[in-house]
C-alpha cells in the first residue's frame, strides 16, 4: 500500500508550500476579524406578517365569522404565504400570516394589504384593519419607576426618564409601558 500519493502527502515533501499555505489562511483570518460584525442581540427576520381587525362588542364567535375567516379567504390566494393562523377574541380579529424564507416580504406584503382592502363585507362594527410585518424588537433593559407619589407623577417622570435617553447617542428606542392613559371625567 503506497502512501505518497494525495494531498496531505505532497504538502510533507514540500515544506515551503505548506508554510505558505498556513501563513495565507492566517492573514486571510487576521483581514477578515475586522470586516465581523459583532453584535449582542443579532437582527433577524421573522417572515410573518399580522393583520389585526377590532370589531366593537363582538363576542369571539362573532369575530371569527365576520373577520377571520373573511380575511383567511381574501388571502389565501396570495403567493408567498406558508401559514395562516387565526385568532378571534372580544373585540378584536388577528391573523398571522408566516411567509416561505425565500419570498419577497415587501411584496407579499403589498399583496396581502391590497387583499384586505378589497374585502368589502365585514360588518359595519369593525375598523380599519392594522397589516403590518411582525415587529422583533427585543428588551434590553428594564427600568421600574416607584415612589410615594401620585401615578401622574410618576408617569410624566418615566416620560422625562425616557426623553432623556434617547436624546443621548446609541439608545435609539425607549417605551413607557404598565401606565394608564390620562383620562377626564366629566
Amino acid at each position: 500500500m503506497s502512501f505518497d500519493k494525495g494531498p496531505l502527502a505532497w504538502f510533507a515533501g514540500h515544506h515551503v508550500a505548506a508554510n505558505l499555505l498556513m501563513a495565507g489562511i492566517l492573514i486571510s483570518g487576521a483581514l477578515s476579524l475586522f470586516q465581523t460584525k459583532l453584535e449582542v442581540f443579532p437582527e433577524f427576520d421573522t417572515d410573518t406578517i399580522n393583520i389585526q381587525v377590532p370589531y366593537r362588542g363582538a363576542t369571539p364567535a362573532e369575530t371569527e365569522e365576520g373577520v377571520c375567516i373573511r380575511v383567511e379567504e381574501a388571502i389565501a390566494s396570495v403567493e408567498g404565504i406558508k401559514r395562516i393562523r387565526s385568532a378571534a377574541m372580544e373585540g378584536m380579529g388577528s391573523v398571522t400570516v408566516e411567509l416561505y424564507e425565500n419570498a419577497d416580504d415587501q411584496e407579499v406584503l403589498d399583496d396581502v394589504k391590497a387583499a384586505v382592502d378589497r374585502i368589502e363585507t365585514f360588518p359595519a362594527e369593525t375598523e380599519k384593519p392594522v397589516v403590518a410585518m411582525a415587529d422583533t424588537r427585543r428588551r434590553v433593559i428594564t427600568v421600574a419607576v416607584h415612589g410615594d407619589a401620585s401615578e401622574k407623577t410618576l408617569k410624566a417622570l418615566a416620560e422625562t426618564m425616557r426623553d432623556d435617553l434617547t436624546a443621548g447617542d446609541g439608545i435609539s428606542q425607549v417605551d413607557v409601558s404598565g401606565v394608564r392613559n390620562y383620562e377626564i371625567s366629566v
